[in-house]
């Protein structure tokens, strides 16, 4: 295709107003003239001034458990405990045949009564069905006394309640049972509804996190084949330790690494994050899941077995630990090695200055999530509560990350957090805390060629001759564009209206204003 009569973000070339893809990658980046000259014969697309620009990556997402969230019951904005079950009783009067209810996004805090529903509660409003409530963070949900009968030996396990609350082990226990309860066409159904909804954002590559705590195996094989069906891009990782088998299964499977949700910890929200002094509101300090020496271990062996290792970190104890881990894992394989395997950590939100440094010395990718800083970091939100007014101020350093070195991707880690485009970007340049911005180029920086990077996807994420064609034209009646080569203000907080979405030179999404040809 030859798209003419634009605005297009190629910092090598400025003054662009054409592109000109030939197959998957880009042929020409240039005047509409010249484009018309390299490729007479193409089909001409007809931007009309709007922006031309790579297409987003979201460098963390759960794409299944995402489209059952988006399908499922909404509570991210129930108002009260008694408000949530309401909720349920609605739905599952209006869905009479529905086995399982999934609900996703309460947050007590700002209940009158911050307290989550109890599994009686939910047994007499579901009629029978199986329920699983997920707080926002998705590390604790509650959960109907149908769906514990399907849960064999999760009141033995660390983080049951009585009363339906899951934690811990007996969450993760709970979660990766989940599948079970759908077949195979609801799982991938799942899937396109929530890779069609990233295309619309302007996204046209996920990585997509699974685990045995999330669901089987075979989950990654449905997010793959969905996204082929789509024409979507996808990196896929699994969170287990390494082992011969896990190596010999992930070699086979074609997955990016043994990476992404091993969990270190688990979430702020959740006081299940593990920190070094206890949390300001409640006598715990967390849970820790791996020792230094299981990361570092598992840092060795995927290193030699040429896979990503990786980590879900977020409290200062565990960020810690996985530093400290990737940094015994560097004395026994040496620097070299593990710069060249670009090993990640996910959230690493409590970071030292210390630890930065070694993620810098390491090469290791930093696979962060700018809206919770948005949604949580604000004084008297969610980590100030939690952690107090020092260490909230610590969290989610990411201009402290670039300044000193370390590769940054962005991603969303929906169902958290929703599936997003130039929200994530918005969110990093307007961190509650000045000093942790970035800005406007380093932000979508970190959202396409730092997040494709941090898969090993090199030659993406830029417009320029050779770089594959993964692209997405923008409607700018919001705002105005900044700067010679142009990206919008983001000033006015109302973001650009994604129009197409091109992956790998395919269209995948287009609005109804929007025409080829």
């Amino acid at each position: 295709m030859i798209f003419v009569g634009g605005r297009v973000y190629a910092p090598a070339h400025p003054w662009a107003t054409a592109v000109v893809t030939d197959g998957d990658v880009i042929s020409f980046v240039g005047s509409d003239t010249a484009a018309r000259r390299s490729a007479p014969r193409q089909t001409e697309v007809d931007l009309r001034g709007r922006l031309l620009t790579p297409a987003f990556v979201d460098a963390h997402v759960h794409v299944i458990q995402t489209g059952q969230a988006m399908a499922g019951l909404g509570l991210n904005d129930a108002r009260s405990r008694d408000d949530a079950v309401q909720r349920v009783a609605t739905y599952a009067r209006r869905h009479p045949n529905a086995q399982v209810i999934i609900g996703h996004g309460w947050d007590e805090r700002a209940w009158p009564e911050p307290l989550p529903p109890t599994r009686t509660e939910l047994d007499r409003a579901a009629g029978g069905a199986a329920v699983y409530l997920a707080r926002v963070d998705v590390h604790s949900a509650v959960v109907s006394s149908s769906l514990l009968d399907r849960l064999p030996g999760v009141s033995e396990t660390i983080g049951y309640r009585a009363d339906g609350l899951l934690t811990r082990e007996a969450h993760h226990l709970c979660r990766g049972s989940l599948d079970r309860l759908f077949t195979d066409h609801q799982r991938r159904s799942a899937a396109r509804t929530a890779l069609r909804a990233a295309a619309a954002q302007g996204v046209a590559t996920v990585h997509e996190l699974g685990g045995p705590h999330l669901g089987p195996m075979e989950d990654l094989t449905r997010v793959r084949e969905v996204a082929s069906e789509l024409g979507m891009g996808v990196a896929t990782y699994w969170g287990e330790l390494a082992t011969e088998p896990t190596i010999e299964w992930a070699q086979r499977a074609g997955v990016a690494g043994l990476a992404g949700d091993l969990c270190v910890d688990g979430a702020i929200g959740s006081r299940t994050a593990s920190l070094r002094e206890p949390y300001a509101d409640a006598e715990t300090c967390g849970a820790r899941y791996l020792s230094e020496q299981q990361i570092a271990d598992h840092v060795i062996a995927c290193t030699r077995a040429g896979l990503q290792a990786g980590f879900h970190c977020i409290g200062d104890d565990a960020v810690a630990a996985a530093v400290s881990g990737l940094r015994r894992a560097a004395t026994k394989v040496g620097v070299g090695r593990i710069r060249a395997a670009r090993h990640r950590l996910e959230h690493a939100e409590m970071i030292s200055d210390a630890a930065i440094a070694t993620l810098a010395e390491l090469g290791v990718v930093a696979s962060v999530q700018p809206a919770f800083d948005a949604a949580w970091g604000k004084p008297g939100e969610l980590y100030e509560q939690r952690l107090g007014p020092t260490r909230a101020h610590g969290m989610n350093r990411f201009g402290t990350l670039q300044r000193s070195g370390v590769a940054l991707a962005f991603g969303t880690d929906a169902p958290v957090t929703p599936l997003a485009g130039w929200a994530t970007v918005q969110a990093a340049v307007q961190h509650w805390q000045p000093r942790e911005r970035l800005s406007i180029a380093s932000a979508f920086d970190a959202a396409t060629r730092g997040a494709h990077w941090a898969a090993f996807a090199d030659n993406a994420g830029t417009v320029e001759v050779g770089a594959v064609a993964s692209l997405a034209v923008w409607e700018l009646e919001a705002g105005g564009l900044e700067g010679e080569a142009p990206l919008p203000s983001l000033r006015d907080g109302v973001l650009p209206t994604c129009a197409a979405t091109i992956s790998a030179g395919k269209l995948i999404y287009q609005s109804q204003r929007f025409e080829v040809g």
